[in-house]
């Protein structure tokens, strides 16, 4: 999978930058203007940021803890979660990918002032949901064949991204200082639509917020919250600057870019040019963010401990190091999305696949902790790494770099520098021809022999390992001292233990488990409780189910859990992240059903085919718990060792008087 280097601020997570460029140009002025009202967002945008702050944890310790292929073997459950979890994040992208193309079809139409539809379709068409909306789908092509190519994003693209958001607030301080008033914040109600309105603003600006905390920062979860704080702090300063421009209406048409409106009624259509740059200038950089973390993830699903996807899809191409076809996959879906789906809908699909993905990896944190058998990836105890005895070079870079400037781009590397060297044996091998690629391709094997990363973690350790046991085993004629061999692949393997076991520490039973089985169950029941006591606006009910959801957080910390060590989440903050969730998506539900359960039924029909659950259920062998490290080193080093102990004693009774 093509992996992204650090952008300008190494700390920030890869994807922070788009989705706060998407929720202040975007997000926010969908939810002002055509939605719900500029005050009643104001307040959500703080319920936003709290249920974003519980999730991105959540997902740092996702990424931490888990093991795929160890739980595609062993846990089909936990499989299941996580890879609808991962399902509804692709989903999100696709559809925040197709609301910038539109929100960019419809700028590039303004600019031409409103000739471009009419040049291509021949006819006047809406300017608000313009349909079939060419332009937009050109844009997503355009994308596509640029990262298909292997044409890279440079740091060029997030300043300009940066700069067109800036801009675009500061224009918007401008006009609220000339033309604004405060007669929005005297009327008698500031929820016009209750407290529903509430969770349907919370619901679309929740995508705007860092989708996961920092990792490289010193403080990480001190610099996540104050990523959140600054990205709270400028959609709350959009949404004052709007609520002196916008008297909302809910009867009003809606817009796919109302700025352009808002700017019309205060009698200020000359700014209306500029603000159409600075608004293509910053959805062309969030594009080209989250449109490659879109194909990245469809990249994930193809490698071999998901096994979701062919191979085929993965494949990195030999000239660009691009995954073309992945790209072109995610580019169609994201062109269907652009040229039929009208913004209204795009939006809503947005906030409710990404609050689904929440749900799903909070209820899978939630359990997992007090599972008897339950093993990450930590609890391992013995881990094969390969020892790395000269630094590796890329080749085939197009640019002459330094270590200084490794870090060039914000979004991803360069897609040229893919291929290294892996071993000197690799190197003294004649180059692969054009027929070869092919039949790696054909065979559905890892992309490219040459496209091999150099730390391919367990499958490129175990195939370096396989070939040099193949070697050691042609040469036993000439070698029968079985501990040669065997010092010889200690010096290959660097055996490293997971941690020193802890006698005093209890871990989970069948007993525990089964209460906490009772506890969580009574968590969901009471979400299930907090949620109808915020649709119907009861009390009691509210009030019985968030009682309920505490105190089972109590007995829950009472009982014995596995120690996640660095990637541990206490039950507490995966029964936040699952309730706030819960609540929000209830906001965006009417509107994004529909979508949300096609895209779980294609998931589930993807996950449970022939090859990748029956056919393991009717496979009786038990797969050991470190199989998946080495899984044919240990079989080859048996061969071996009984192959050499033959030969010794063929050869004892050869020689006279050895005994």
């Amino acid at each position: 999978m093509v992996e992204r280097t650090p952008g300008i601020f190494p700390s920030i997570p890869y994807g922070t930058g788009s989705r706060w460029a998407l929720g202040a140009i975007v997000l926010v002025h969908q939810s002002v203007y055509n939605e719900i009202g500029a005050t009643t967002t104001l307040f959500a945008i703080l319920l936003a940021a709290l249920s974003a702050t519980f999730s991105a944890i959540c997902r740092n310790a996702i990424n931490k803890t888990s093991n795929i292929g160890y739980l595609r073997s062993n846990h089909k459950c936990d499989f299941l979660l996580l890879f609808l979890t991962l399902w509804m994040d692709i989903l999100a992208l696709l559809a925040s990918c197709g609301a910038l193309a539109r929100t960019l079809s419809t700028c590039l139409d303004t600019m031409t002032g409103g000739m471009a539809r009419m040049w291509i379709l021949g006819r006047n068409s809406s300017p608000n949901e313009p349909w079939p909306d060419v332009i937009g789908v050109s844009v997503v092509f355009l994308v596509s064949g640029m990262f298909m190519l292997g044409l890279e994003n440079t740091k060029i693209f997030s300043c300009l991204m940066i700069s067109g958001v800036l801009g675009i607030v500061g224009q918007l301080g401008i006009v609220t200082w000339l033309r604004g008033d405060e007669s929005e914040w005297h009327k008698e109600s500031w929820f016009p639509q209750g407290v529903h309105g509430v969770t349907v603003a919370a619901s679309l600006c929740a995508f705007a917020f860092p989708a996961e905390m920092p990792t490289q920062a010193r403080y990480n979860h001190l610099t996540g919250i104050l990523i959140i704080l600054i990205v709270t702090f400028t959609n709350v300063l959009t949404t004052a600057c709007l609520s002196t421009l916008v008297h909302f209406k809910p009867e009003n048409d809606f817009l796919a870019v109302p700025i352009f409106k808002i700017l019309t009624y205060v009698d200020l259509a000359k700014v209306i040019p500029a603000i159409a740059c600075l608004l293509v200038l910053a959805c062309s950089g969030a594009l080209m963010e989250l449109f490659p973390e879109m194909y990245s993830l469809i990249v994930k699903l193809t490698t071999s401990e998901w096994k979701i996807l062919a191979k085929q899809i993965g494949y990195e191409s030999r000239d660009s190091g691009s995954p073309v076809l992945a790209i072109f996959t995610g580019g169609s879906l994201c062109a269907m999305l652009a040229f039929a789906c009208p913004m209204e809908n795009l939006i809503y699909i947005v906030a409710g696949s990404h609050l689904m993905a929440g749900i799903f990896r909070s209820i899978y944190l939630l359990y997992t902790p007090y599972r008897p058998k339950c093993v990450q990836h930590q609890e391992s105890s013995l881990s094969y790494t390969r020892l790395q005895t000269e630094p590796s070079t890329s080749t085939g870079t197009r640019f002459p770099t330094s270590a200084s400037t490794s870090r060039r781009l914000w979004c991803f590397r360069r897609a040229s520098s893919v291929a290294a060297n892996v071993t000197k044996s690799r190197q003294q091998k004649k180059p692969h021809d054009e027929e070869l690629e092919r039949e790696w391709l054909l065979l559905g094997e890892p992309p490219s022999p040459r496209c091999l990363e150099p730390d391919r973690n367990d499958d490129a350790e175990s195939s370096i390992l396989s070939d040099d046991a193949e070697q050691a085993a042609a040469s036993e004629d000439s070698s029968t001292d079985i501990d040669a061999i065997v010092d010889e692949y200690r010096q290959k393997v660097k055996v490293s233990m997971a941690g020193p076991l802890d006698k005093n520490q209890r871990t989970p039973s069948i007993t525990s488990w089964r209460v906490a089985l009772i506890g969580i169950l009574v968590i969901i029941g009471g979400t299930v409780s907090v949620i109808y006591g915020v649709i119907y606006l009861d009390v009691i009910v509210f009030s019985s189910g968030l009682i309920g959801v505490f105190l089972s957080n109590l007995i829950l910390f009472c009982l014995p859990r596995h120690n996640l060590q660095q990637g541990q989440v206490n039950s507490f903050t995966a029964t936040m992240a699952l309730l706030l969730s819960c609540i929000l998506l209830t906001g965006t539900l009417d509107s994004s059903w529909a979508a949300l359960v096609f895209w779980i039924s294609a998931g589930f029909i993807f996950c449970i085919r022939c090859d990748t659950w029956c056919c393991l259920c009717l496979d009786r062998t038990t797969i050991p718990g470190h199989s998946h490290i080495l899984p044919n080193v240990s079989a080859k080093l048996d061969n071996l060792r009984q192959r050499s102990l033959a030969g010794s004693i063929l050869l004892s009774n050869r020689i006279p008087g050895h005994r």
